[in-house]
């Protein structure tokens, strides 16, 4: 059975993030450039900083795929994940958990 509408329209917006710049079975018909994605979580802003961290991750995460969508991209290539957990804020000094997300962009196809 085909997919609906709705399944196809959901599917085409989902950005697959893949630490590997090459996907097997794939092929890259468009390349957008590095993207990155950066956040601070100051220290006394967090009282269970296992569980702060694994939000922050995954808000990361999905900042990075938005400016992904918004290029027309359907993965990021290449990704690494920085985490700094002695990082400080440059304007206040303020100590706290720095995570950075940089990769490529790219449209992804498969190749049969």
């Amino acid at each position: 059975m085909g997919r609906s509408n709705q399944e196809s329209i959901e599917s085409d917006e989902d950005v697959e993030l893949y630490t590997s710049p090459w996907v097997s079975g794939t092929r890259a018909a468009a390349y957008f450039g590095p993207i990155s994605s950066e956040l601070f979580l100051e220290d006394n802003e967090v009282d269970d900083r296992s569980a702060a961290w694994s939000k922050a991750e995954r808000e990361l995460l999905e900042s990075l795929r938005d400016k992904a969508r918004t290029l027309g991209a359907n993965a990021v290539v290449g990704l690494e994940v920085t985490l700094d957990p002695f990082a400080r804020a440059p304007e206040t000094d303020a100590s706290g958990l720095r995570l950075h997300a940089v990769g490529t962009a790219a449209k992804l196809e498969p190749l049969f």
